[in-house]
């Protein structure tokens, strides 16, 4: 893309840009403050005029982000690596809770089929003797 074009749309798209960085870490608009002023330095060097200019733009939004997130108080937005090693973190945590209360579950004594077992047992000692058919009809 030709350099003017970029300085153009650096310039059209300032405050985008720098509600966008605003979001960002300050340790991350640190580095690019860092990876800006390098940038600077070899197209001195290279007396690349072009990509000076888009350089002090880039630079210029980065400072102005940074002054606009301290004086807004404005919150980190999480990029997605963050965003996936949270929810991971977070699956972790569940699943050794659900092995713990399985372990839990193991360890405890099936009381219910034991109560199954006593309920059938008291209704066999209960239980009429079975009688046969001119038994039943002696009854009437």
């Amino acid at each position: 893309m030709d350099e003017d074009i970029r300085i153009r749309e650096a310039l059209e798209n300032a405050e985008k840009n720098i509600a966008y960085l605003a979001t960002m870490p300050d340790k991350k608009l640190e580095e690019k403050l860092e990876l800006i002023y390098i940038q600077s330095e070899i197209a001195l060097q290279k007396k690349i005029t072009s990509s000076i200019k888009l350089l002090e733009i880039w630079r210029s939004q980065v400072i102005a982000a940074r002054i606009y997130k301290a004086e807004n108080n404005i919150a980190d937005v999480p990029t997605e690596i963050e965003e996936f090693m949270a929810e991971a973190e977070f699956m972790e945590k569940k699943s050794k809770e659900r092995i713990k209360a399985l372990k839990k579950t193991e360890e405890k004594p099936a009381t219910l089929p034991e109560k199954v077992n006593e309920s059938q047992n008291i209704q066999k000692e209960n239980k009429p003797p079975a009688r046969n058919a001119d038994e039943q009809l002696s009854f009437f």
